[in-house]
């Protein structure tokens, strides 16, 4: 048998050519750019989305806070006839006079503990911000005066004599009904059962509630006969709460002043009989980020709305049948050219007269950013909530 001998010849050396480098390096450098776009692309949508979360977030806590208070407005309160309240505690703190109106809205003025304003300069001129005011009753009579006056010895007097006292007690809030319009707002310091009179003393001995003079501080020229068979309206020892809504800046405590710097924010402060109605109570949070608050009143009879408008101190609190909030919130991260719009401008209440919108300022001064980076709101995530709340208590329309 024969051999045969097997030879291998050694392959050339491989490898790339410059060419082939060059399309690699492009093919590569186009791909790494696709996912780094992908990649921020990704991270800006989740931004956006955790934005947009947030904002419905604060702005539902919002929304149900002031939903509560405004369904609420009106109940256990009484259904009299008063332009003007008087009561001493008010007056002691330079207020002399109290509207039980069970919703009511107004811009900020120079003397608020807070005055932040959208309309003022650069923000959004000729727009303000307003404040919504509710006020609940505390009573267990609620609307029916408990009992009426029988007698009255004198109109400087602070003792009447009333029909029954059985539901009276001491520290109970009462409303009286004067000829004139007006009405006295005092507080329970003594009762007698055997006699069914009531004591309404003031000063140190008594409550700040009442006027000292009686009757007679609120109308010089009233008669025991005019006060006698008057209607005592009863409204317990809560009496009533007044809640507060509007955007403000965090109170800095450290310097007793408020941080321009920071987020505006929807806060809230409820006066109570028990705060003595003038003091400024604290201000509780409700929600972060909202820079406006606006409200329409829709006014008509007993539930049925003939028209919408703003806020009109001419038109009688009772006659309020529905409020129409809006608030504008802001996201608090920095989202670039989220906030950039036609002229900047976010419309609120296009069918009003004029129509109100929010402008998103840009040229804010360093001291007062309102918690915008640079003075800048433009690159911030805004979003328009609204709702329509009826005031359920149609009470306030018989």
């Amino acid at each position: 048998m024969s051999s045969r001998r097997w030879s291998a010849t050694k392959p050339a050396s491989a490898g790339f050519t410059l060419v082939e480098l060059l399309v690699a390096l492009v093919v590569s450098a186009l791909a790494a750019t696709g996912i780094y776009e992908g990649f921020i692309s990704t991270s800006n949508a989740f931004t956006q989305t955790k934005a947009e979360g947030n904002a419905w977030q604060q702005a539902r806590t919002a929304m149900t806070m002031i939903t509560q208070a405004v369904e609420s407005a009106g109940y256990g309160l009484p259904m009299v006839n008063c332009t003007q309240i008087y009561t001493n505690n008010f007056q002691s703190q330079g207020g002399g006079l109290l509207s039980l109106a069970p919703v009511s809205a107004q811009t900020p003025t120079p003397a608020a503990l807070n005055p932040y304003d959208p309309g003022t300069s650069p923000i959004n001129a000729g727009v303000s911000t307003y404040e919504l005011q509710t006020v609940t009753g505390g009573g267990s009579y609620g609307s029916a005066p408990v009992t009426y006056i029988s007698k009255v010895s004198s109109v400087n007097a602070a003792q009447v004599d009333v029909a029954s006292s059985v539901a009276l007690a001491t520290s109970d809030i009462f409303l009286v009904a004067l000829p004139n319009a007006s009405c006295m707002l005092g507080q329970i310091t003594n009762t007698n059962p055997s006699s069914a009179s009531v004591v309404f003393n003031s000063g140190a001995r008594g409550s700040n509630f009442n006027l000292p003079g009686g009757f007679s501080a609120i109308d010089p020229s009233v008669t025991p006969t005019q006060i006698q068979r008057a209607g005592f309206i009863d409204l317990g020892q809560t009496g009533f709460a007044v809640d507060n809504f509007y955007v403000g800046y965090r109170f800095n405590s450290a310097t007793n002043s408020y941080d321009y710097n920071s987020v505006p924010s929807l806060y809230m402060q409820q006066y109570t009989t028990t705060n003595n109605m003038g003091t400024p109570p604290p201000s509780e949070l409700i929600a972060r980020g909202i820079v406006d608050m606006q409200v329409e009143f829709g006014y008509g009879t007993r539930g049925s709305v003939t028209s919408w408008g703003p806020p009109n101190p001419s038109q009688p609190g009772r006659n309020v049948d529905a409020v129409k909030v809006a608030l504008v919130v802001r996201d608090t991260r920095v989202i670039p050219n989220a906030g950039t719009r036609a002229g900047n401008i976010i419309p609120i209440f296009k069918n009003a007269v004029p129509a109100v919108s929010y402008v998103i300022p840009n040229t804010l001064p360093a001291n007062k950013t309102t918690g915008c980076l640079d003075g800048d709101c433009s690159h911030y995530l805004y979003r328009v909530f609204k709702t329509v709340i009826p005031v359920r208590n149609v009470i306030w329309d018989q």
